[in-house]
């Protein structure tokens, strides 16, 4: 399913998540087995699209000449990047580019997923040139200009969205013994909100397994919690509107959806109120579906993307690092 090819010019025409090179050096290098620099990804949901990656070039090259009667995303692209504040300081973030079409017409979703809310003034990153193709004609879809405009001066619907983001953090005003079994590291509810009414999706937690895990706690590094100690991760359904679609999405992009354990999830997402969470632990992992749990022997490779390139996965990361005790 994972494609790590560190050729310079490499061309993907099947259903996969293929992780390719580039300059910036992975959060969480050296957990898993993929490699420190294979920060960008890409990910193709059938045959109809060829995509070519092109590293000496700085160009990737999109080809697809199948009319779509719905938008539908025929390449999903998500470049790790570090960003700046106006103090110099960093915050890891990804660009998120869907390359999508309606029929012969490319259209393109370009947003930013920011672990927090930084100001950012430039960015360090792997500034690809993204061309996309329809029965020979060739559109160029993405430039430096663009992204660097996306970082630094992201667009009005950007900010609108933004705006709406709700998120409320379970642990403010909390105490808690670092080394009890059950210790919180990170516990928030995300969804959307207006005029003081909040309407929350998701609940995302990360807890400690182990009362050894103190330490590590103390010192609030996500890359030595992973590598050292037993956590589990886990997306608890606070509603059944939108969030199913996400759900089923993110069992292919980790890898889970031929699970036997999660058939039900793949084929109609989590129900509100259920619970999907990955176990690590030192001698191996699990996944684990409400108290029903099967082995996970790429665990670590599996917490990783799902804490480098999604949303909420970054924002556990970010709480955790921020709260130590």
């Amino acid at each position: 399913m994972l494609d790590m090819t560190p050729g310079q010019r490499t061309t993907y025409n099947a259903r996969g998540i293929y992780f390719f090179p580039g300059r910036v050096r992975c959060p969480l290098a050296g957990i898993g087995e993929r490699p420190d620099d294979a920060s960008n990804r890409l990910v193709l949901d059938d045959t109809d699209t060829t995509v070519t990656i092109d590293r000496a070039r700085g160009r990737i090259d999109v080809k697809n000449d199948r009319a779509y009667a719905e938008k539908t995303t025929v390449a999903d692209l998500m470049f790790l990047a570090d960003g700046y504040g106006p103090s110099g300081e960093r915050s890891p973030f990804g660009i998120h580019l869907k390359v999508q079409k309606k029929g012969h017409e490319y259209v393109l979703d370009l947003h930013r997923h920011l672990r927090n809310q930084v100001a950012m003034v430039r960015a360090d990153y792997e500034p690809f040139e993204v061309y996309a193709e329809d029965q020979g004609k060739v559109t160029q879809v993405l430039d430096r200009a663009r992204t660097d405009q996306l970082i630094s001066k992201p667009s009005l619907a950007l900010r609108i969205v933004k705006a709406f983001m709700a998120m409320a953090d379970h642990l403010d005003g909390v105490q808690q013994d670092p080394a009890a079994p059950g210790y919180r590291v990170a516990d928030l509810s995300v969804g959307f909100g207006a005029l003081g009414l909040n309407y929350m999706m998701a609940r995302a937690q990360l807890v400690s397994l182990d009362g050894d895990n103190a330490p590590l706690i103390r010192q609030g590094s996500v890359p030595d919690m992973l590598r050292q100690g037993s956590w589990e991760m886990k997306l608890t359904a606070l509603s059944e509107k939108w969030l199913p679609e996400v759900v089923q999405r993110d069992l292919f992009l980790y890898g889970l959806d031929e699970l036997p354990l999660l058939r039900e999830v793949r084929e109609r997402g989590l129900r509100k109120g259920q619970t999907l969470a990955f176990r690590l632990r030192p001698d191996g992992g699990e996944v684990a579906l409400d108290d029903r749990s099967v082995p996970l022997p790429n665990a670590q490779d599996v917490a990783r993307q799902y804490i480098e390139f999604h949303m909420l996965g970054g924002l556990i990361a970010e709480a955790a690092e921020h709260r130590r005790v």
